[in-house]
C-alpha cells in the first residue's frame, strides 16, 4: 500500500491559479506531502505580494513586502507561469473534462487544480490623481507622500481618504506620522459610504479607533460616496442628502475594497459546486470562493491559509495520500488594525477580548512571523 501511495505521488500534476495567501498555503503543504509531484503556479505578478503589509509602503518599497516567485520557486520546487487565468462556468466544467488547461499558449494537463485567484479592486476609477488598491500594489506611496513633503509652495496639504475599512484606517495613520514627523502641514479626511466606522467589528474596538482618529486630528465624515475629481478637488456627496461638498486634493486613495469576480461556491472540502455537482478535481479556496456550511467566508488572511490549507489536504485525501482529514470548519481567532508606530487595537480569541497599544502591535507582529515562516517551509499552525 505504502509503494502504491509513493509512486501515485509521483504521478500526480497539480496546478495553482493564485499565488497569494490561500494559494501559497496549499502548494507548501502539498510539496511537503508530495516531494515528487509536478506543482505548477500560476499568477500574473512576478511577486508573493503580503498584502496585510501594504500600509508599511508609505515608507518604504513594495520590496519590502514582497518575495519573488522565482525565489520561493527554488525553495519549494514548482514552476511559475506568469499569467492571469479566466474563469468561467462553461472553462470549469471543460477543465474538469478533459484534465487540463490552456496557459501561455501552452497545455497544463492535470490531476487536481486549485483556484485561489483572490478578489478583485470595486470600482477602479482611472481618474489621474485618484490611486486605487491595485495602483498600490504596483507602486509605493512612499514618492507621492516625498512629493508632497517636498512642495515647499503649498502651506496646507489635504489628503483624502476613500473607504473607511481596515485598509483606509492603516493608511490613514501611517500617512498621518510621515507627514507629522516630516513637520508638514496637512490634513487628513476619512470618509466611507457607510452610517458607522467599521460597523462589523466589536464596538469597544471602534470607540479606540474613533478616539485615535481624533486624537491624530484625522477627520470622518460618513455617509458620503466619491463622485469626481475635478480641478485639483474632489467631490464627495451625501448618501442621505445627496448634498456635494468639494475637498481639495494634494492626493486621494480610494480604498473601497475589493470583491471575489466570479465567487467560486465550494463544498465542505473546498470542491467547486455547480448546479449541485461536485467537480471532483478542481478545488478552490480564498477569496475567490464560498465554502457551505459552517466555515469563514471572510476575505481576511486567516481565512485564506485556512481554506488554502483544507483544500490541500483535501486534494492528499482525493489522491489518497491521507486516509482522513476534518472537513472546513474554521473561524477567525482575532483582527488587528495597526495605528500607527507602538500602536494597534484589535480583538483577540473572542471579539469581547480586545487588545490595544504595545500588545496589540506584539500580537500583530507575531501573526506576520507566523506567516513568514510558513514561507520557510515551518508549519506553526494549529488545525
Amino acid at each position: 500500500m505504502r509503494q502504491n501511495r509513493e509512486n501515485s505521488s509521483k504521478a500526480l500534476r497539480i496546478v495553482i491559479a493564485g499565488g497569494g495567501y490561500a494559494g501559497l498555503s496549499a502548494l507548501i503543504i502539498l510539496r511537503k506531502k508530495l516531494p515528487d509531484a509536478q506543482i505548477v503556479l500560476i499568477d500574473p505578478r512576478d511577486s508573493h505580494l503580503l498584502i496585510t503589509r501594504l500600509h508599511e509602503t508609505v515608507h518604504g518599497s513594495l520590496e519590502d513586502i514582497s518575495i519573488p516567485y522565482q525565489d520561493l520557486a527554488r525553495r519549494f520546487d514548482f514552476q511559475h507561469i506568469r499569467q492571469a487565468l479566466e474563469i468561467d462556468m462553461e472553462k470549469l466544467q471543460l477543465w474538469q473534462k478533459r484534465r487540463c488547461i490552456e496557459v501561455d499558449r501552452q497545455q497544463l494537463d492535470f490531476d487536481y487544480l486549485l483556484l485561489a485567484t483572490g478578489a478583485s479592486v470595486i470600482d477602479p476609477v482611472p481618474t489621474e490623481g485618484v490611486i486605487d488598491l491595485d495602483e498600490l500594489c504596483r507602486h509605493p506611496l512612499s514618492a507621492k507622500l516625498e512629493k508632497i513633503i517636498a512642495d515647499g509652495d503649498k502651506e496646507h496639504r489635504q489628503i483624502n481618504i476613500i473607504g473607511a475599512g481596515p485598509t483606509g484606517i492603516q493608511f490613514a495613520f501611517a500617512i498621518e506620522h510621515i507627514l507629522y514627523t516630516a513637520r508638514t502641514s496637512f490634513r487628513i479626511t476619512l470618509s466611507d459610504a457607510k452610517d458607522r466606522l467599521l460597523e462589523d467589528f466589536p464596538a469597544a474596538m471602534v470607540g479606540y479607533v474613533q478616539k485615535r482618529l481624533a486624537e491624530k486630528n484625522i477627520q470622518f465624515l460618513n455617509s458620503r460616496f466619491f463622485v469626481a475629481r475635478q480641478e485639483e478637488q474632489i467631490v464627495l456627496e451625501n448618501r442621505r442628502s445627496k448634498q456635494q461638498q468639494l475637498l481639495p486634493d494634494d492626493l486621494t486613495l480610494l480604498l473601497l475594497g475589493k470583491k471575489p469576480e466570479p465567487l467560486l461556491h465550494a463544498n465542505t472540502s473546498g470542491q467547486v459546486v455547480l448546479d449541485g455537482e461536485a467537480l471532483g478535481n478542481i478545488f478552490t479556496a480564498g477569496d475567490c470562493s464560498c465554502y457551505d456550511e459552517l466555515g469563514s467566508n471572510r476575505m481576511t488572511m486567516q481565512t485564506a491559509l485556512r481554506k488554502g490549507k483544507a483544500a490541500a489536504k483535501n486534494i492528499l485525501r482525493a489522491a489518497r495520500v491521507i486516509r482522513f482529514c476534518l472537513p472546513y470548519m474554521h473561524q477567525d481567532k482575532g483582527y488587528i488594525l495597526h495605528l500607527g508606530p507602538a500602536d494597534a487595537v484589535g480583538w483577540v480569541g473572542s471579539s469581547r477580548h480586545i487588545i490595544s497599544g504595545m500588545p496589540a502591535c506584539l500580537a500583530k507582529e507575531a501573526i506576520e512571523m507566523q506567516y513568514a515562516l510558513l514561507l520557510e517551509g515551518v508549519d506553526s499552525y494549529v488545525l
